[in-house]
């Protein structure tokens, strides 16, 4: 390989000319590849209202929690789709959606449960 700048034959190894040290080979661009997520697609962590109505709801299906969890999770994911909404790159609308239909009716049930367990006490008594 032959120097661009001073013409000196230089082995094919070398970077940088022997002679004036000139560069032989022009640099490669160092590509960054970016990594994304093995979840992001999947996980919605930019739309914290719908992924805490997930949760909520999920654990919900929990007998006595879901009077407590349950109606959180409705709530959570009302606003967790109203986010997803106003801006879809966020993603999160399933997630929404589980907390709304199941966290809302896991609440009913409980809800439902607990005036039942109640009234059966009154009359009983």
């Amino acid at each position: 390989m032959f120097c661009s700048k001073c013409g000196k034959e230089n082995s094919d190894e070398n970077l940088n000319c022997s002679q004036c040290s000139n560069r032989l080979k022009p640099e490669e661009p160092q590509v960054k590849a970016q990594v994304e997520p093995a979840f992001g697609n999947l996980i919605p962590y930019k739309n914290s209202y719908g992924l805490t109505a997930y949760y909520l709801a999920i654990f919900s299906v929990i007998p006595c929690l879901g009077l407590i969890l349950g109606i959180p999770a409705f709530f959570f994911g009302l606003k967790g789709f109203a986010v997803y909404k106003q801006n879809p790159e966020v993603k999160g609308k399933v997630h929404s959606l589980v907390g709304i239909l199941l966290g809302g009716l896991c609440g009913l049930v409980n809800l439902i449960a607990f005036i039942v367990a109640i009234i059966n006490m009154a009359i009983k008594s």
